[in-house]
């Protein structure tokens, strides 16, 4: 599939830190960015706090369960 990365957990970080990112995921399981120890927090306070402790959180739109 041209474009298409598959995901390296050795990749460093967007952040500039150097540090190995990781996928920050919310209660769901829904991908919200790569993050590091760096620049978690920053990327989190993007983002409503209840979406990474209450997986039956509000929303708006249609969320598709993985069956």
């Amino acid at each position: 599939m041209p474009g298409w990365t598959r995901y390296d957990e050795t990749r460093p970080c967007g952040c500039g830190s150097g540090e190995i990112r990781r996928a920050l995921v919310d209660a769901r399981g829904i991908f919200c960015a790569y993050v590091c120890d760096k620049c978690e927090q920053k990327k989190r306070s993007g983002y409503r706090p209840d979406i990474f402790t209450d997986s039956q959180y509000w929303h708006d739109e249609p969320i598709e369960e993985d069956e």
